[in-house]
């Protein structure tokens, strides 16, 4: 693996709980100082480093609102900044205060944390060995080894294994169900290729045969065979996702906002006609440079979310708003709501929030396919009142710059 794909996967990992890991560390560093230099006063303490490594937590609060985008450049500033604050701070303060055995402890838990967040193993241990030296490199004071305890090793290795084990077992477990997923997926898909390629061929063939009289019939048959040529074009997608190949970029073209949402209404596969009474569009209209198909599998995605959550309610109903100026598409429902610590999970893999029956892919692929077009997915919601999710789509020349980074 790519040491930028792994420093994605990483950053994947630990998103849903960036802010609360942000907040462990950028109130955790100025809160140990005063334990450390006035409740248990130690040796040694270094206000400023604690303040450097405080703040480089803060970015971590504002990445999905401004930095997802960048996504690449934050993942490094996110290893950046663990490595900075855990392996190396801590491995300079066990240094400093003369491997003192609340340190070795302090170091024991970086240690731990840093292996639960990161994730990794490999990177894992090479931030440790990093930090370590790092850390020897920059006490620029002798130092003294005198309260060096052997046993110190052993438990550090302990911890260390113990922790990588643990951990690159759930790995491997997320792993194989990935795999179980992907692999039935694709069976799903194949199976599904073969009677609808025969649809399709069949319908082309008949609409060559059917007489101009039949006006009526034709438009079914038109009707029908656009449907068939649609199924085919998700079953494609659905089987470049699973082999996480890249959008084509020879798909893309200049669509309508609001033409892609009203057709996106007309095609949708209601399951019963009353529910197109709850749908409503309203805005203005721009232009957006993407796969016609993969939006609006997104925006089905979006609006059978919706259906599910408000098809029991009598009184709600879901909205597609368009914001020209902000060159966004907002699915709104004022549905049950979802909870603040579920939609932190909404776009991880196999997570549903109280739908039964739900695959929990849905939601991960939009994400996907947003930032693969240059933009971005977020949700807000509030229980008992509404949720919805907004696509933000790039201005056009930073979309086409987009596509070319895909191709």
């Amino acid at each position: 693996m790519k040491i930028t794909q792994r420093l994605d996967t990483v950053l994947d990992h630990a998103e849903t709980n960036l802010i609360y890991i942000g907040l462990l560390g950028s109130l955790g560093f100025p809160i140990y100082f005063f334990i450390w230099e006035y409740i248990f006063p130690q040796p040694y303490e270094n206000i400023w480093l604690r303040i450097f490594c405080s703040i480089s937590y803060l970015p971590w609060f504002f990445y999905k609102n401004f930095f997802y985008k960048y996504k690449r450049l934050f993942s490094c500033y996110f290893i950046s900044s663990l490595f900075l604050s855990l392996p190396y701070f801590f491995s300079f303060m066990f240094i400093k205060n003369d491997f003192s055995t609340i340190w070795a402890m302090s170091l024991i838990a970086a240690v731990s944390l840093l292996i639960i967040v990161v994730y990794d193993w490999i990177l894992v241990n090479t931030m440790i060995i990093g930090g370590f030296i790092l850390s020897f490199v920059s006490v620029n004071t002798p130092i003294n080894i005198s309260n060096f305890q052997i046993e110190f090793i052993p438990i550090f290795l302990f911890i260390l294994i113990s922790c990588s084990l643990a951990t690159h077992r759930h790995k491997i477990d997320r792993q194989l169900k990935i795999k179980y997923t992907k692999s039935l997926a694709g069976s799903i898909a194949h199976e599904m290729r073969n009677p609808l390629s025969q649809i399709h061929g069949s319908l082309h063939f008949i609409s060559r045969e059917v007489t101009a009289i039949d006006k009526q019939l034709m438009e079914y048959i038109h009707d029908a065979n656009k449907i068939a040529k649609s199924g085919l074009q998700v079953i494609d997608i659905t089987m470049d996702a699973i082999n996480e190949k890249p959008m084509k970029k020879d798909n893309f073209s200049v669509l309508s906002a609001k033409e892609t949402v009203s057709n996106t209404l007309k095609d949708y596969a209601y399951t019963e006609t009353q529910h197109t009474e709850k749908l409503s569009c309203v805005g203005g209209d721009f232009e957006l440079l993407a796969d016609s198909v993969v939006l609006k599998y997104i925006l089905y995605n979006l609006i059978g979310n919706a259906l599910y959550f408000v098809k029991t309610l009598p009184d709600a109903d879901i909205v597609i708003s368009i914001n020209s100026q902000k060159r966004q598409i907002q699915v709104r429902d004022t549905g049950p709501g979802i909870s603040e610590s579920s939609i932190s999970k909404l776009f991880d893999s196999f997570y549903t929030s109280n739908k039964q029956g739900g695959t929990g892919l849905g939601l991960p692929y939009c994400k996907r396919s947003m930032t693969e077009l240059g933009g971005t997915i977020d949700c807000k919601s509030k229980l008992g009142e509404y949720t919805a999710f907004t696509l933000t789509f790039p201005d056009l020349p930073k979309a086409e710059a987009a596509i070319k980074h895909v191709a």
